[in-house]
């Protein structure tokens, strides 16, 4: 299994745990489900080659991602919504693929956390 200190801010997630407390749960699942349709929505758009939708999505994914501390999710969704903004998609499939597998990683720790 993946360590979870390279995907999380744990303390920071701790913290964000305690001050929550019965939110937390409710937070984690709605960012799962959430992000699993942003991950579906970002495939999409990137195959329709539309830039300012992936700015969109890619730029939601990205603060939702930091809200639950997940900063390495968080960094490839701010990549793919620099190419958006850049209307550059040179490489943005091989970004997808990471943010894909870096979502699911994520919503694994985050299940067995809470």
């Amino acid at each position: 299994m993946n360590n979870p200190a390279d995907h999380l801010d744990i303390g920071a997630l701790q913290d964000l745990k305690e001050i929550m407390e019965n939110e937390f749960e409710t937070l984690v699942n709605t960012f799962i489900l959430d992000s699993r349709n942003k991950v579906e929505e970002l495939d999409l758009v990137v195959q329709q080659r539309d830039c300012d939708a992936l700015r969109k999505v890619a730029h939601s994914l990205k603060g939702s991602s930091s809200n639950v501390c997940a900063f390495r999710l968080s960094e490839l969704a701010r990549q793919l919504e620099m190419m958006g903004k850049e209307e550059t998609l040179d490489g943005a499939d091989k970004v997808l693929t990471s943010l894909r597998q870096e979502f699911q990683t994520v919503s694994e720790i985050l299940a067995n956390n809470l």
